[in-house]
């Protein structure tokens, strides 16, 4: 490809990526609306406008709140002094901003492809994670801070992969490592939980992590496999989905401390060599040191209340089942005729005698801005807020205690491991999602019960699981190793402990803009697949490259065709006569049944509280709240807290408000009904009445 092409691609991709958002920043008011369908962007608005209008940062203009994430704040900041002239003109504006990030994301994405895969490869990867509704509706449309997340994160691992791709005997300048590390500041402020991947990130650049063996890849996977079999043998299926906190930190512990037991009993290298009685000595070996660590750090978690169950017996199938598994692993291992010249102990030693300066200077330079920039925000947080991190996901954490709320997500195994089917929910759906559909039309065209569905897809997803490992490990493991250099392998595991962090703590109500890192992940992979396609297709005897521009042709066709379709039905260019004004539907019927100067509460709230006038919209849920609302919301003295602002209504669905929790006790005794207003949510108004 020359210069010239290179450049023109780059165009093209800019372009295409955001032009999109420049025809939904000119539709009609109503017709943009349905792109701002989630009511938690307007959070951000009403915070931004209050900020901007002197009443400090704050959603109702009584209790300060740092329920959000910073760096989308901040050009919410910008953008939302507009608002004093106009309501929707700031909306607009934000629209083509999201669509310079997605332009600008899509840009560095491809540039990361093409340095290491088939250069068509890159060109349609770049334009699946820019075009692909299941992945534009995650990263750009909603007006979230994951368009933010989506470039950043981006940019990081287009940094670590040059890490990756130099020589590992020239030391990198701490210059370039330090720039890495405020990248990955920047990347943690975009969205907190990224925090997990800048981690891994980091760790796999630093420490020149090119590959993986793949012993140690399948012992994961049998380490794994063995935590959840010996949960389900001890509790069953449902009760394991009732004490799913438990399971992510057991395998943590396995997936980081087994392994390294097994290097130093010479489990690795010329652990093949050794006879059959050999092996089961030393494995038995490793079983009895794996079993106490388990058991002592098992037991200290449980007592930092970090796991929530601590029990014998699952800690003993997990040994037994986990011993079987990676014995059968290493009986079945090929011969290795490298001649071993050092101890595992030997090796590690002179290692750390060679490395540890510079990995400390390194790490230095690379934490460095991390801890600082991270470091003042969440300073400022306790200062201003009395909290260190944003009190939105204490609350979510919090929500997952309570009996009764409408909050939480039925679990299942599979979910619990992040696989749910369900499309646009799961970290992974943009593939189960597609895997469920095939499993519920197989079985349609077969006639056969439904209740075979599950037990289908977890053997699909299976499958696909190992077909993936195959290709990776395809061609001498070609495919592997540029997946290593594009630092997928990197990114999943921050993924995955991402994915732990919010099912160990109980995080409820995840959603879906919460998993860029998992849909980049995917495309990783895809461009990967991809390159080994087109690399097997430009081997072939005849002269064939005219099938490759024309497969990337069609792929691009189809992706603008597709992306075009998406675009237009959600945002049309006409709104029929009468319903040009239909998103204010439920502001305009509130205000018609409140007096001007009311505090109205709601369990959200976002959407009206940007547009209504001469009113107050209190957050009752707590995510756009004060620290002191959700401390007055565990100990009980919430509707104390209610009654000083004071409240004058409530509006809300009528089973949230007056059974579910936490509001049925809060509200109780206050709420004396209006009536339903028959918008687009079809609320209910109550009166707010103190000592009723």
């Amino acid at each position: 490809m020359t210069k010239r092409w290179n450049i023109a691609i780059q165009l093209f991709l800019v372009l295409i990526a955001l032009a999109g958002c420049i025809y939904v920043a000119f539709a009609p008011a109503n017709s943009l609306m349905n792109w701002y369908n989630i009511d938690d962007a307007f959070y951000y608005y009403k915070v931004a406008q209050n900020t901007l209008t002197g009443h400090g940062m704050t959603f109702d203009g009584i209790n300060p709140t740092n329920g959000f994430h910073p760096l989308w704040m901040i050009i919410c900041l910008g953008v939302f002094w507009l608002s004093k002239f106009n309501l929707i003109l700031p909306l607009r504006v934000l629209v083509v901003i999201s669509g310079l990030f997605n332009a600008a994301a899509v840009l560095v994405l491809y540039r990361l492809l093409k340095k290491f895969i088939h250069p068509y490869a890159a060109v349609i990867g770049a334009m699946i994670w820019g075009l692909l509704p299941a992945i534009y509706g995650v990263t750009i449309v909603h007006g979230m801070e994951s368009v933010v997340s989506a470039f950043f994160i981006v940019l990081l691992l287009y940094l670590a992969s040059e890490f990756l791709s130099q020589d590992s005997l020239v030391h990198p300048d701490p210059k370039r490592i330090a720039v890495l590390g405020l990248v990955g500041a920047l990347t943690v402020l975009s969205r907190l939980d990224n925090v997990f991947i800048v981690a891994f990130v980091g760790l796999f650049a630093l420490f020149k992590i090119k590959k993986i063996s793949s012993a140690l890849i399948y012992d994961w996977v049998a380490l794994v496999l063995a935590v959840v079999l010996s949960w389900i043998l001890r509790l069953g299926v449902s009760n394991v989905e009732q004490n799913m906190y438990s399971i992510y930190p057991m395998i943590g512990i396995a997936i980081v401390i087994f392994p390294v037991v097994y290097y130093f009993l010479g489990m690795y290298e010329g652990f093949s060599q050794k006879s059959n009685l050999s092996k089961i000595i030393t494995q038995a070996a490793a079983g009895v040191v794996n079993f106490a660590l388990m058991y002592a750090i098992s037991y200290a978690l449980y007592s930092l209340g970090i796991m929530h169950m601590f029990s014998h017996s699952v800690i003993f199938f997990f040994t037994v089942i986990s011993f079987l598994f990676v014995l059968c692993l290493r009986l079945i291992q090929r011969k290795d005729n490298r001649e071993i010249t050092q101890s595992p102990y030997q090796k590690f030693l002179a290692w750390l005698k060679a490395s540890w300066s510079n990995l400390l200077i390194d790490g230095g330079a690379f934490a460095a801005p991390i801890a600082f920039i991270v470091g003042i925000y969440c300073i400022l947080n306790k200062l201003e807020f009395g909290t260190f991190t944003p009190v939105s996901g204490q609350i979510k954490s919090w929500w997952s205690t309570l009996p009764n709320t409408v909050y939480g997500h039925a679990n299942t195994i599979v979910t619990i491991l992040g696989l749910s089917p369900t499309a646009a929910y799961g970290p992974w759906s943009i593939v189960t999602s597609r895997i469920k559909n095939i499993t519920t039309s197989l079985l349609h065209l077969m006639h056969a019960s439904s209740s075979l569905s599950s037990i289908l897809f977890v053997i699909f997803t299976i499958v696909f699981i190992f077909f993936i490992m195959v290709i990776l490990k395809a061609q001498e493991s070609r495919l592997g190793l540029l997946f290593f250099k594009l630092s997928g392998p990197a990114l999943f595991v921050g993924c995955f402990f991402q994915i732990a962090y919010y099912t160990t703590v109980g995080y409820a109500n995840t959603r879906v803009w919460y998993w860029v890192g998992e849909n980049l992940v995917v495309i990783l992979l895809a461009g990967v697949i991809l390159d080994g396609i087109f690399v097997w297709i430009e081997k072939l005897k005849f002269n064939p490259k005219w099938i490759t521009a024309a497969l990337t042709i069609l792929c691009t066709a189809s992706l603008i065709f597709i992306h075009i379709r998406y675009i237009t039905s959600m945002v049309p260019m006409k709104v029929a006569p009468g319903k040009e004004t239909a998103y204010l539907s439920d502001v305009r019927e509130i205000e018609s049944f409140t007096k001007p100067g009311s505090i109205i509460g709601m369990t959200g709230g976002g959407l009206i509280a940007y547009f209504i006038q001469d009113r107050t919209i209190v957050n009752l849920d707590g995510l756009i709240n004060s620290a002191a609302y959700f401390h007055a919301m565990k100990t009980g003295t919430a509707t104390q807290f209610l009654d000083a602002i004071p409240l004058d209504y409530v509006y809300g669905n009528e089973y949230v408000v007056s059974e579910s929790d936490p509001y049925n006790e809060i509200l109780k005794n206050r709420l004396v009904e209006i009536g339903m207003i028959r918008g687009q949510d079809n609320f209910t108004l109550y009166h707010y009445v103190i000592n009723q």
